[in-house]
C-alpha cells in the first residue's frame, strides 16, 4: 500500500542548499529569502532553509497552486486515516 498521491511519478525533488533554493526561486522572492537569512537567528537557519526549500519546490510545480487552492476550499480529495494507515484504524 502507498501514500503517494495518484499520478505520482517519482521522488519528490526539493532543493536543500542556500544556493540550489536561490537558483530554484522565481527572482522576486530571491531577496526575502535571503533577508530571511540575514535576519535567521542560528538555532532557526535549519529549519527556515526546509521552509524556504519547500517554497522553491512549489514555485516550480505547475500544480501546486491548484492543490493548494484546493485545501484552503475544502474541495481536495480526502483519504480515511486508516485506508492510508491500516494500523492506526483501530486506534480511532
Amino acid at each position: 500500500m502507498s501514500a503517494e498521491p495518484i499520478g505520482h511519478v517519482g521522488p519528490i525533488d526539493r532543493p536543500r542548499t542556500v544556493g540550489t533554493i536561490r537558483r530554484a526561486l522565481p527572482p522576486e522572492l530571491r531577496d526575502r529569502f535571503q533577508r530571511a537569512l540575514d535576519d535567521a537567528a542560528p538555532e532557526d537557519l535549519f529549519a527556515l532553509v526546509a521552509q524556504w526549500g519547500a517554497v522553491a519546490q512549489t514555485t516550480t510545480d505547475a500544480g501546486a497552486d491548484a492543490a493548494a487552492g484546493a485545501v484552503r476550499s475544502g474541495t481536495a480529495g480526502t483519504h480515511e486515516i486508516g485506508d492510508v494507515f491500516p494500523a492506526l484504524a483501530g486506534m480511532l
